[in-house]
């Protein structure tokens, strides 16, 4: 009776086993991986490259669609790297936990233009810190950007260094690309600033070639009297 015992509690072990093993091999190990992309002003982001990395190198690459959308067939459970690019954004890499198929991942991401636009609203609050942050950020993705350079050079002149501000100016006013507003913020740290009427002229001047003002014209008349 006793053997016949221990049999028929060997066999429930044996039973218990294969029902353990079959629960196991029924986890998943990978799953697909959904996610979407917008923009600061959330709106959905289309052709953001995103790529799934491993173990430092890229493994796979795919694009979101007009809806921001995306998608990798078969990603392993577990800790995942992602990165973001795409021109005129600020590029992101992101690693989490992905450990259920139903996730779906979504990102944030920062356009050049909503910098440039936080730049400009933290300037206008008097938030030097905040506006040389995101000045700082349009520099590096574009260093050659030339509102941010015109913006930086206005946070210069605000926080009282207008020869610096100028300076920033003369590189704008100097290159292939007449502008208008540069001519003018320059012809007024000139006049007002850092009195320096005959370069005032100079920049009025080039306002004025740029576009017609009676205004201007007025300045350019009462600084070619003195």
């Amino acid at each position: 009776m006793l053997a016949g015992l221990l049999g028929t509690l060997v066999g429930a072990a044996a039973i218990a086993g294969c029902a353990s093993d079959k629960g196991s091999s029924l986890r998943p190990t990978s799953a697909p991986l959904r996610g979407m992309v917008y923009s600061q002003r959330r709106a959905p982001v289309l052709d953001m490259k995103v790529t799934w990395v491993r173990d430092g190198a890229p493994v796979q690459s795919v694009l979101s669609d007009i809806q921001g959308r995306y998608l990798f067939a078969d990603i392993p459970l577990g800790r995942v790297t992602l990165q973001f690019e795409k021109p005129g954004y600020e590029p992101l890499s992101w690693s989490f936990d992905f450990n259920a198929p139903i996730e779906v991942v979504y990102v944030r991401m920062s356009a050049v233009s909503e910098l440039l636009d936080a730049a400009a609203d933290s300037l206008h609050d008097r938030d030097w810190a905040a506006a040389g942050g995101y000045l700082a950020r349009v520099r590096k993705l574009e260093p050659d950007n030339r509102l941010a350079v015109f913006l930086e050079s206005q946070l210069l002149d605000l926080q009282g260094q207008p020869a610096q501000a100028a300076a920033m100016l003369e590189t704008l006013s100097s290159g292939p690309d007449p502008s208008f507003a540069v001519e003018l913020a320059l012809a007024d740290l000139y006049e007002k600033k850092l009195t320096r009427p005959d370069k005032a002229l100079e920049h009025l001047k080039r306002a004025l070639a740029i576009r017609d003002d009676p205004d201007l014209q007025g300045r350019v008349d009462a600084l070619g009297k003195r």
